[in-house]
């Protein structure tokens, strides 16, 4: 009676055995069949380059001082980006106060700086300069205050791309600085040399919240995106009169493969702004 009683759980032990053992083969051949390189989901066909062609298009049927679309993921910047023309009144951009339809608006539009070029692409500015308000540092403010969204870590490194599109072109800058900067930094220069073009590389790598990895030189192309702060004073105080929140980005040729994430670390002292100390 034992011997058999014995036989049976012996049976039973090899059949458990067989069992868990086929279980785990199992197993094994799942983690293999999901590792397949053919199987794979390539992160970077998560990054897609948007085509604002038609909105640009329309845009400039109402007005034709439109001369570029710019979007930024992660914000609602998605916007028209206007010429720069004269306000004989006072100087500035005539849409420094003006929406992209002409009428008055305190936060203005997102326009071009002085002798940009965007239109044809053969003729495209060295660096392409673009101004926004931003009126209290709101990372979900109007115009350009979302910029200050970049100060974020986890947005900054999930936000690697600059997207903008004109009337022949679709194209994408890559992030390599974000920072605050005093005015005499000449960050928004056009048309200079290779040299002058490093330095200003230089200049807002030095001053960047974070290190990117990214390989940028003056023989590149650039973005500048360019908007005040209150970081370092109130409305209108010298401090805040005189400091300026920067984003900037080199044109990239491959806009095939995109990464889906910034590789960044923090820069532990970067550069600030010099600031009279008389406010």
């Amino acid at each position: 009676m034992f011997k058999k009683l014995l036989s049976k759980i012996i049976v039973i032990l090899l059949a458990v055995f067989l069992l868990c053992f086929g279980c785990n083969n199992n197993i094994y051949e799942d983690k293999n069949y999901y590792t397949k390189s053919d199987d794979v989901i390539d992160v970077n066909s998560f990054v897609k380059v948007p085509d604002k062609r038609i909105n640009l298009s329309e845009i400039r049927q109402i007005n034709p001082d439109v001369v570029a679309w710019i979007t930024i993921p992660g914000t609602t910047i998605d916007s028209p980006v206007m010429k720069w023309l004269v306000n004989d009144k006072n100087g500035k951009s005539l849409y420094d106060r003006k929406d992209q339809y002409g009428n008055y608006a305190f936060e203005g539009s997102l326009y071009v700086g002085e002798y940009v070029n965007f239109f044809p692409f053969s003729e495209l500015s060295n660096n392409l300069v673009i101004y926004g308000h931003n009126l209290d540092d709101n990372p979900y403010g109007k115009r350009f205050a979302q910029l200050i969204n970049f100060r974020n870590f986890e947005f900054a490194e999930n936000t690697p791309y600059i997207f903008v599109t004109t009337e022949d072109a679709q194209l994408v800058y890559q992030v390599y600085a974000v920072f605050f900067t005093d005015l005499e930094f000449k960050y928004h220069v056009v048309g200079c040399d290779e040299f002058g073009q490093q330095d200003i590389i230089n200049g807002a790598k030095e001053r960047s919240e974070y290190i990117y990895d990214v390989d940028v030189s003056g023989k590149d192309k650039i973005i500048t995106l360019s908007t005040c702060t209150y970081r370092y004073g109130k409305y209108q105080s010298v401090g805040q009169e005189n400091t300026r929140f920067v984003v900037q980005g080199k044109l990239i040729k491959d806009t095939e493969h995109l990464f889906n994430k910034a590789s960044i670390k923090i820069n532990q002292s970067p550069k600030e702004p010099n600031i009279p100390n008389n406010f």
